[in-house]
């Protein structure tokens, strides 16, 4: 128990009028631990070679021992059921008690020159006549056939031609004529810009796209307003002039920004996209 003595923070709040030690009673004396060493030898142990030499270790095979297996030797298999004569593990899973091997495994080839051995398989389906079962592996470096050309139904196939009216169905005509009208009409650019985007969820290809351009083109014009406002000490016909200007642009460029997602679109082969 700590008191008075240990530092100021163990004093009491209001001084005692006398100090006392506590009436509690000394504590027990430990005792003794057991000494590890009791009994131990007071010399240090010396370990000398024998006198007489050591028997050979072969000398010490007791006589009842029986012959021992040569190691170089291979172990000696006995056939049985789970041990089949053929020498794979497949064949002995798949073998019967008397011994009669299956009628087909994968040692043996998918088709033959005159039946198809895939008929004699259990619950499998018929091979069309002429079906390559087992494909031509590839030739090997080196041969006349490494460097033949290529089979012309394998070769690069080119990327199908996208024409412009292709192009401007795809995007629709009613976002573009909005976004020309916008590109021209300085008074009415913004709301025409507004409009396109509320047509251009018409639009099948590149939907996320599509969002992205006309996000990045909302957020331009409406950058421009705010900072045209502030600069010009909140003269609100110069920010909606500046803005105006900047949604005529947008509008332009969205026009070939739009035909170009959807010509990409096209020419890659991309299908629809489903309605959100």
């Amino acid at each position: 128990m700590a008191t008075w003595r240990d530092g100021p923070e163990y004093a009491p709040q209001q001084r005692p009028e006398a100090f006392v030690e506590p009436p509690a009673g000394p504590l027990d004396t430990p005792a003794t631990p057991a000494d590890p060493s009791a009994g131990a030898p007071a010399e240090q142990p010396s370990f000398t070679a024998p006198d007489a030499p050591a028997p050979d270790l072969t000398t010490l095979i007791p006589a009842s021992a029986g012959p021992g297996r040569d190691p170089r030797q291979a172990f000696e298999v006995v056939t049985s059921t789970m041990t089949s004569s053929t020498g794979t593990a497949w064949a002995s899973a798949h073998s019967s008690p008397g011994g009669t091997a299956p009628a087909w495994n994968p040692q043996q080839p998918l088709t033959s020159a005159s039946t198809p051995i895939v008929a004699t398989l259990p619950q499998q389906r018929a091979v069309a006549p002429g079906a390559q079962v087992n494909p031509t592996p590839f030739p090997a470096p080196g041969t006349p056939q490494w460097f033949a050309p290529p089979d012309p139904d394998q070769r690069f196939q080119a990327p199908a031609q996208v024409s412009l009216p292709a192009v401007w169905r795809a995007v629709t005509p009613a976002v573009v004529i909005t976004l020309g009208l916008g590109a021209v009409l300085n008074s009415l650019s913004i709301v025409l810009l507004a409009v396109a985007f509320g047509l251009a969820s018409r639009i099948a290809y590149r939907r996320k796209q599509v969002r992205i351009c006309f996000g990045v083109a909302g957020g331009l014009v409406g950058l421009v307003w705010l900072w045209t406002f502030v600069v010009n000490d909140f003269y609100l016909d110069w920010a909606w002039g500046a803005a105006s200007t900047t949604a005529q642009l947008c509008c332009l460029g969205l026009i070939f920004a739009l035909g170009l997602v959807v010509a990409l679109a096209l020419t890659r082969g991309e299908r629809p996209d489903s309605r959100p």
